[in-house]
């Protein structure tokens, strides 16, 4: 472990300590403990690495996607810099959409975004302004793209298929209705804030609510965008929930931590308290992440990148 690290680890166990509210069975042997601390910090980690980027000065050289330096993330950063809201949330979208992969890198990201490299975009504008030609462009380039990229873990049941009605042009096409007519981000952002309030957690639940129309995006595909836009600064947000229906590997870790299986309702109550008692910022984003990756081997801790 770095410096950081190790002073991440002492903060968590020393906290970890003096917590007594609920009982955590899973780590009651010091094998379970240590593994599960590490993965909280790598998770902490995760978090403020997207926070880093939001706080730092973009360079123009990361929004071109035929460009080595091309990150959609940092990219997104550089157009909210540049009060380009739309763009930087709709790279978001599609670093969500896609992922990152091992091998390839943000490649399907890559070369649907610049359109096999033609030297104009699939930008937001773009796509708004002609949804079906995308999905026509989609469709007979498919081949062409498929071996360029992959899905990334979190993603790997997503389909390129353009006119599917489970595939990347059923998500694309749902997504820009999602927003509204009107093809802003801030304008979809103030009638939610409008709706529900300011409160982050609130609103929140209430943009993960409504995603539900976005083909594609379940559970964690809404929660890791939502997660990623918060992060970034493009909306003021915070996950108010671990989202535990529809979860494997988290209930899993959940159930493990806790010593029973219990209600969504009663697992989110427990999280809470421990991420109030950690002090941990993007809290139930770090809890829900670490306990997916601890259950996975809760006396020998691996690293997970993502």
């Amino acid at each position: 472990m770095t410096k950081t690290e190790k002073k991440l680890y002492q903060n968590i166990a020393s906290k970890l300590e003096t917590y007594d509210e609920y009982e955590l069975v899973g780590i009651e042997t010091n094998e379970s403990k240590n593994c599960f601390i590490r993965q909280v910090v790598d998770s902490i980690k995760r978090v403020k690495y997207l926070q880093l980027i939001a706080e730092r000065e973009s360079t123009i050289d990361v929004i071109n996607p035929i460009n080595e330096g091309f990150n959609p993330m940092l990219a997104a950063t550089y157009h909210r810099q540049n009060g380009n809201l739309d763009e930087a949330f709709w790279l978001v979208f599609l670093a969500t959409h896609f992922g990152k992969d091992g091998i390839f890198g943000w490649g399907y990201v890559r070369n649907v975004y610049s359109k096999l490299n033609s030297g104009s975009l699939w930008s937001w504008t773009e796509v708004c302004d002609n949804v079906e030609g995308f999905r026509v462009w989609l469709y007979e380039n498919i081949e062409i793209i498929r071996p360029m990229g992959k899905f990334s873990n979190h993603r790997k049941f997503q389909s390129l298929d353009a006119f599917s009605d489970k595939g990347t042009g059923a998500t694309v096409e749902t997504y820009v209705k999602w927003i509204g007519d009107e093809h802003s981000h801030q304008v979809f952002l103030t009638k939610a804030i409008d709706e529900v309030g300011e409160n982050p957690r609130k609103l929140f639940r209430h943009l993960y609510n409504s995603m539900t129309s976005v083909v594609g995006f379940g559970r964690l595909g809404k929660f890791d965008y939502l997660t990623n836009i918060g992060k970034l600064g493009l909306a003021p947000i915070i996950p108010d929930s671990t989202y535990m229906a529809g979860a494997s590997g988290p209930k899993r870790g959940a159930i493990l931590l806790f010593g029973q299986n219990m209600s969504n309702r009663e697992f989110d109550k427990r999280f809470a308290s421990l991420e109030s008692h950690l002090e941990l910022n993007f809290g139930m984003q770090v809890l829900e992440d670490a306990v997916c990756n601890w259950q996975k081997d809760i006396n020998n801790y691996t690293h997970f990148k993502g």
